[in-house]
């Protein structure tokens, strides 16, 4: 039998959080989740779920583990107790810095025991950009996987530092023998974890959610997806986005189902993980795309996967149904979800979700008409449906809301006849060349249809004239060759477009520079756009 640590008293006003820089917002008097937060919603899940699979582990190449929603509470009790032993304690902030594994869902939930704060970073960081994690949160502690080869580099910069067993999925140095018990009163507005934005146009901006924002998330993404008790979701995106973090695992972890865990996404063993434990759910990966059509896919128990538009020839090569969805780092949730009862128009993302306001806005600021595209607005409750903060960016805080308090997504869409929404661009991809709006997502869709091309980013490049020419960065199959490639892509944009949205260059690239989820980093191929401009200069 373990035997029980002394027990940490908490909870109260906002001073508990002494030299934290994470602020508490005065959330309404009256909301969904007063009484309640993260420590709370895994107590009464243990007892009215206590003996079902929470978490199944599925690394490649190995055994299984599985964890029953009683087992991980002990395990999440058992870490505490370790990260209560390191000196963490209510407000202190504590880097994450780890591949999918039980550990990264354990320390979640520990640091929220405690009232610690878990900062979840991109596993592709630098030594560098952690630390500017750890300048903005203040974190005292950094739990890494020695996998990703930054643990000599990180060990000087937080008081401690603690490795991930690879084997095992678990931190073994942080699991101490005893139980931490935790009598703190729930408190919904507390700091609970910070999100890093991609950062592909400035540094990243530390994203602040409260215990609330994760319950909302798990409520929310639970309705949106239709999840129930039976439903087995498999996970293989990363858990330090909110995708998978707050739409899969909150959401699954709110209806009481299973999560079945994989460190990343692999095309060769997607379908034996998820017919082995009759996966229900997951995200869809463009990938499983390129399997041999003449080949008949493997029987299997998916009934939804989660997209970014309807696509119908998704669901007939697979037999299922996909859930599509738009949302943000910001909001921990889709803020535009298609009803999965009523198909909507192709490619559409679906409809704005009833917990949220919403305003498409014209460059005028008045609300667009049907069928306009204009930049996205979107209006929640701080610290409840929308980020808290940026924290230690005030500035950053505030130029995010207008005066309405809506957000300022930075994406532009159009409202469809049918009500449905449709992505347009990033407002940034908006293109202004000699006076005219140009989105690059329209030219890049345009040079995706030249063969040989694998990936496709279009920026601006500035021009002595027009101020502004589109300029397109592509990757090619191997073998190929560039001149020829060059020439078909400008030959089929001179055909498909009006002539000042015709890239001015065009630029082979071994590969595209990324963020996270893969999606390509534009401001680098800007930069990168700006320095040939220079060259090509320097050499008239």
């Amino acid at each position: 039998m373990r035997a029980a640590a002394p027990s940490i008293q908490g909870g109260g006003d906002s001073t508990e959080l002494g030299r934290s820089p994470f602020r508490r917002p005065v959330l309404p008097s009256v909301h969904p989740f007063v009484g309640m937060d993260l420590n709370t919603a895994l107590a009464d899940r243990v007892e009215t779920r206590g003996h079902h699979p929470l978490l199944i582990w599925a690394p490649p190449g190995a055994d299984c583990t599985a964890w029953t929603y009683a087992d991980f509470a002990v395990d999440v009790r058992r870490m505490a107790a370790g990260l209560a032993a390191r000196g963490v304690t209510s407000g202190d902030a504590v880097i994450v810095h780890m591949d999918n594994c039980p550990a990264f869902l354990m320390l979640f939930f520990a640091c929220a025991q405690l009232g610690a704060v878990a900062v979840c970073v991109n596993t592709r960081y630098s030594a560098d950009e952690i630390e500017h994690a750890i300048g903005l949160t203040g974190a005292t502690g950094i739990v890494t996987d020695p996998r990703l080869g930054l643990a000599d580099s990180l060990a000087g910069l937080a008081e401690w530092i603690a490795v991930l067993d690879a084997t095992s999925g678990l931190v073994a140095e942080l699991m101490s023998a005893d139980e931490l018990a935790v009598k703190r009163s729930a408190e919904p507005a507390a700091p609970l974890c910070v999100l890093l934005t991609s950062g592909s146009t400035s540094r990243p901006k530390a994203v602040l959610f409260t215990h609330a924002n994760a319950l909302w998330g798990g409520r929310v993404g639970a309705n949106h997806w239709g999840l129930a008790k039976d439903d087995v979701h498999l996970i293989h995106a990363p858990l330090f986005h909110s995708m998978a973090l707050s739409w899969q695992f909150l959401a699954t972890f709110w209806a009481g189902g299973t999560i079945v865990l994989q460190p990343r996404f692999s095309v060769s063993g997607f379908w034996g993980v998820a017919n082995e434990h009759r996966c229900t759910t997951t995200n869809y990966l463009g990938p499983l795309m390129d399997l041999d059509p003449t080949v008949a896919l493997p029987h299997h128990s998916f009934r939804t996967w989660m997209a970014g538009a309807e696509d119908i020839a998704v669901e007939r090569r697979f037999g299922l149904r996909l859930f599509s969805g738009w949302g943000m780092t910001e909001l921990f949730t889709s803020g535009i979800a298609n009803d999965p009862d009523h198909r909507a128009e192709e490619r559409a993302i679906g409809r704005p979700s009833p917990e949220y306001q919403m305003r498409i806005e014209s460059d005028e600021g008045s609300d667009c008409a049907v069928g306009v595209p204009g930049a996205l607005l979107i209006r929640g409750v701080r610290g409840l449906s929308v980020f808290c903060e940026y924290v230690g960016d005030p500035v950053a805080t505030a130029s995010a809301f207008d005066a309405s308090g809506y957000f300022r997504t930075g994406d532009r869409v159009v409202l469809l006849d049918s009500g449905n929404i449709q992505f347009v661009s990033r407002a940034k991809d908006m293109l202004k060349v000699g006076g005219e709006n140009v989105a690059a997502a329209e030219i890049e869709r345009v040079i995706r249809g030249v063969p040989g091309v694998v990936d496709v980013a279009v920026v601006g490049q500035a021009d002595r004239i027009l101020a502004e020419v589109p300029c397109a960065f592509i990757t090619i199959a191997p073998a190929l060759h560039q001149a020829d490639i060059v020439d078909q892509v400008l030959a089929i944009c001179e055909a498909n477009l009006a002539r000042f949205k015709v890239p001015r260059r065009v630029h082979v690239l071994a590969e595209m520079p990324r963020v996270t989820l893969d999606k390509i980093a534009k401001e680098p191929l800007r930069e990168l756009a700006r320095h040939l401009v220079k060259v090509e200069q320097e050499n008239r």
